[in-house]
């Protein structure tokens, strides 16, 4: 009858509440996808600030060599550098991620410590988190594992090759290194306050 059609309308009507203004629809986001946040440096020598952006550069690189993981740049996840006003699921609707990769580093003379923990943005719920307390020379297999992790908690499929690539020592020499962090980190804010001039 007619009275019954209405109610029926009225329930589906009801149950479709519309999205608030702060909800983020994730369905249309690849799950195989992540933003490797900038890392909080903890260091008391702020001036280490270099190596900490170097350590999360290095384990985005590695992630970005992976055909079957989606990669934000680096470039897009530096604006997101003050961690104190971080809203992981907004940041990562904005960004077009499920999950979020944030962190710290904490250097002192030949030691270093990494915390990295994984985010799935999508339910906003910790999937995996470690530190790594080391020897400053192992900083390099301290990025290659933390890759790893997060490529096998996102089940994704690595080829030998890239498998290979990932674990790559990219130098022994950690003087050189320090030298290499600084000039890359002096040439992006050359690059940043070139940019933002404009012309």
């Amino acid at each position: 009858s007619l009275p019954l059609v209405f109610v029926a309308l009225a329930l589906l009507f009801l149950r479709r509440t519309p999205p608030t203004p702060g909800d983020i629809s994730f369905t249309t986001i690849p799950v195989k996808s992540i933003a490797v946040l900038p890392f909080e440096n903890l260091s008391a020598n702020q001036e280490n600030a270099f190596f900490t952006d170097g350590v999360q550069g290095e384990i985005l690189t590695d992630l970005a060599k992976v055909a079957d993981l989606k990669v934000i740049s680096q470039t897009s996840v530096m604006q997101y550098k003050n961690t104190a006003k971080r809203n992981l699921r907004e940041i990562a609707g904005a960004l077009g991620v499920a999950h979020i990769l944030e962190g710290s580093v904490q250097r002192a003379a030949n030691r270093v410590r990494v915390n990295a923990q994984l985010i799935d943005a999508r339910h906003d719920a910790h999937m995996w988190a470690e530190t790594y307390d080391r020897e400053l020379a192992d900083v390099f297999a301290i990025q290659s594992e933390i890759a790893q992790k997060i490529a096998d908690q996102l089940q994704a499929k690595l080829s030998p090759q890239e498998k290979a690539v990932m674990h790559e020592k990219p130098t022994s020499d950690m003087a050189a290194y320090d030298l290499y962090l600084r000039a890359t980190e002096i040439w992006r804010g050359l690059s940043t306050s070139s940019g933002s001039g404009g012309a």
